[in-house]
């Protein structure tokens, strides 16, 4: 799997899909995500993950969130590189990279919490 199978994946789900640049490293930026279980089901949040170009790309262990979902420090979280409005959640992904199962992990993450 490439970053851009992911990207395109998420933007036919109905994601709306971007971009940040921060400290010289882009993430894909994920608007519109409604969490769907746990005590934040019914929100709406924004996710951004890492954006690499290796291939094939492996998902990194991070899910950075806003806004906060969790107390800091809590739930495996913690500050995000992205800005202080986001929260780092690290959650591995241990299997076979697809488009959809990392799309189902993000979801899964969030509904977990």
């Amino acid at each position: 799997m490439l970053v851009d199978d992911f990207e395109l994946h998420a933007s036919a789900a109905g994601l709306v899909v971007g971009r940040l640049t921060v400290s010289d490293q882009t993430y894909l930026h994920l608007k519109g995500i409604r969490i769907v279980g746990g005590t934040h089901d019914g929100k709406e949040c924004e996710v951004a993950i890492l954006r690499t170009t290796e291939s094939p790309w492996v998902p990194q262990a991070a899910v950075h969130v806003r806004p906060h979902l969790v107390t800091m420090g809590q739930a495996c979280s913690q500050a995000s590189p992205v800005g202080t409005d986001w929260q780092y959640l690290s959650r591995r992904f241990d299997k076979a990279p697809s488009p959809r199962g990392f799309l189902a992990h993000i979801f899964t993450v969030l509904a977990e919490l």
